[in-house]
């Protein structure tokens, strides 16, 4: 019965070995023009060779075959830049107030009072008036800590004054993201994924809110500070915590797989000037195994 066993059980284990999806390696090649191109060509790439599936990375930040893997961002530096309006009649201009922190332990009135913050408004500009004012760009290196979550946040105080108004900040901008090496820039956060949450210290009527229009959850930013003799205020509008190092793995596009039709090439447009790393990752994959071809060119694009 044991010998019945033992032949029973090699017999199964040799039928899976025979069960095994092979696949090869995929016969793909691909062809380019010409390796120096113009902002706004059309770069043509065609195909020969027969893969199941093909994915393509432009070389752009974000589809870098080379950071497919990466998640910790090195040497980089944290900057900020915003935009900000003053109105409302207001003369209060030193109302707004520019701040950050590292040690935000909880998203609450108490939380926030309880940290401890870096004022970085001498860092750019703020708008003196109804102008519109780009802030530029603040360099927050010596202020992020890779281990800990980063906070900013826009403090306002008006003040109680019979000769100056509080006035209304807009905040028009907000963009913060990580200068690589290489001179590109990681976005982190934006005004519109930037999760601001509001909290009003002293007088609930001049709450942070954000306005919206059509297809747009988030136009700018606003507080209504009042005008002369005004009651006092403070008001706090607090991102979710930023991470500067951290980066999610770049990208490519798929452009052919087993359940499309074979394409004979592939157009591509630029619409910045710089050199590039193209990579095309053919594959052919079973429930098994999966095998992978590389082709890559470096293209110059220029103005």
């Amino acid at each position: 019965m044991k010998r019945y066993l033992v032949i029973l059980l090699f017999a199964i284990s040799l039928a899976a070995c025979e069960d095994v999806i092979e696949v090869d390696t995929p016969d793909f090649e691909v062809q380019v023009e010409k390796l120096t191109w113009e902002v706004g060509d059309t770069v043509k790439f065609h195909f020969s060779g027969n893969p199941g599936n093909i994915t393509f990375y432009s070389g752009l930040p974000g589809s870098d075959y080379n950071f497919r893997e990466r998640t910790v961002l090195e040497g980089g530096v944290p900057q900020i830049d915003l935009i900000t309006q003053y109105g409302g009649g207001g003369t209060q201009t030193e109302s707004l107030r520019l701040m950050v922190s590292d040690n935000v332990t909880a998203m609450t009135k108490e939380g926030i009072l309880a940290a401890t913050w870096t004022d970085i408004t001498n860092r750019g500009a703020i708008a003196p008036n109804t102008t519109i004012t780009p802030s530029g760009t603040m360099n927050v290196s010596d202020l992020v800590d890779a281990e800990k979550p980063f906070f900013f946040a826009f403090k306002f105080v008006g003040q109680t004054d019979p000769d100056r108004a509080a006035g209304n900040w807009i905040v028009r901008g907000f963009n913060a993201t990580t200068l690589t090496t290489d001179g590109l820039a990681i976005p982190v956060a934006n005004l519109l994924n930037a999760g601001w949450q509001p909290f009003s210290i002293k007088n609930d009527a001049n709450a942070w809110y954000s306005r919206s229009a059509p297809g747009i959850p988030i136009v700018d930013l606003v507080v209504i500070g009042g005008g002369k003799n005004a009651p006092e205020s403070e008001d706090w509008f607090v991102t979710k915590p930023l991470f500067f190092t951290k980066v999610p793995p770049d990208t490519g596009t798929p452009i052919q797989n087993i359940g499309t039709s074979a394409l004979e090439g592939y157009d591509y447009i630029y619409n910045q000037p710089g050199t590039y790393t193209v990579t095309f990752l053919a594959s052919n994959n079973s429930v098994d195994q999966h095998k992978e071809k590389i082709v890559q060119f470096e293209l110059t694009v220029t103005e």
